[in-house]
């Protein structure tokens, strides 16, 4: 059984449309969570009268809770699975009818060489479409994902696992844990928790069509692009990157000390000793000595600049 996770917020254009293609799965053993975070569209009404047609297959989870995020929406919404695996649903996407089996596939081959014990997390490929699905030339190539790090020390400075294309075993998920304000993304956190615990599986086949358009919590974009990379620079988040960086590392570590191996322990002390360093040669030296570099030259120097 798998438990897929949708976190909505004000997505009354396109999620009807989403849940349509998960409804249409060719794999059918699981169950559609949907927690919606205050609404003020008719994004609430549309999932009620889903969850009447399909009662035994989607269930609306209503409590107090105000996330007003993404991120902590999708922790919330953790807390309630209990299937043996977890995907996140993003409400604006489209899910090619095979997307669950193929990833269900890979989860069980790499099972049978890890261990369910093991935390595993399993993800695809998708293409960018327009608001309607048509294709709008947007070269993958170019983006953030199009590269397939799973090294601790890469994905604790930049995360190439896009959430909506997650399928985490409950050795994972449950080693996730609760929300901390020090974690920027579930999706990055995921990866994290799997690299330092356990393992990730990529599969090179495109199960899902990402929807871009202008209401975009976080869209595709194409990173080599230069007005994107001047823009970056100029960014004050882009000054600050290293220290959220930082910060998720330290949580991470002060929640698994005692279960992480020594070499990961090491991986993560080095990188959270960077910022306390004086000199900045040091820390630039640290920076490259320990790998914890991003995915091209230009992103690298941003890197070394704002150390």
């Amino acid at each position: 059984m798998i438990d897929i996770l949708l976190a909505s917020y004000n997505g009354e254009k396109y999620i009807a449309e989403q849940i349509e293609s998960i409804l249409n799965q060719t794999y059918k053993d699981y169950r559609l969570l949907i927690r919606d975070d205050g609404s003020t569209d008719d994004t609430l009404r549309i999932i009620k009268e889903y969850c009447s047609k399909y009662p035994d297959k989607i269930i609306l989870v209503e409590d107090e809770i105000k996330c007003k995020s993404a991120v902590k929406n999708f922790f919330q919404l953790l807390q309630y699975a209990e299937a043996d695996y977890v995907m996140f649903s993003d409400q604006d996407d489209y899910w090619l009818e095979n997307k669950i089996e193929v990833c269900m596939n890979k989860m069980k081959e790499a099972e049978k060489i890890e261990s369910a014990h093991k935390p595993i997390l399993v993800y695809a490929n998708y293409r960018v479409v327009g608001e309607k699905l048509e294709d709008i030339g947007f070269n993958h190539k170019k983006s953030q994902v199009a590269a397939h790090h799973t090294e601790l020390n890469r994905l604790l400075v930049q995360n190439y696992v896009t959430g909506c294309l997650v399928l985490a075993n409950r050795a994972l998920y449950k080693a996730m844990g609760e929300y901390d304000e020090a974690i920027p993304m579930h999706d990055g956190w995921a990866a994290i928790c799997a690299s330092a615990m356990g393992k990730i599986y990529h599969i090179d086949e495109t199960v899902m069509l990402y929807r871009q358009h202008g209401d975009n919590c976080a869209g595709a974009l194409e990173v080599t692009n230069m007005k994107y990379r001047i823009q970056r620079f100029f960014d004050k988040k882009s000054k600050n990157a290293f220290t959220i960086y930082r910060n998720q590392a330290k949580v991470f570590l002060d929640r698994n000390r005692y279960i992480l191996e020594e070499k990961t322990i090491n991986c993560l002390e080095e990188f959270i000793s960077i910022s306390s360093e004086k000199k900045k040669i040091i820390r630039i030296i640290k920076l490259i000595k320990g790998k914890y570099l991003k995915s091209d030259i230009v992103r690298k120097i941003g890197q070394i600049w704002f150390v």
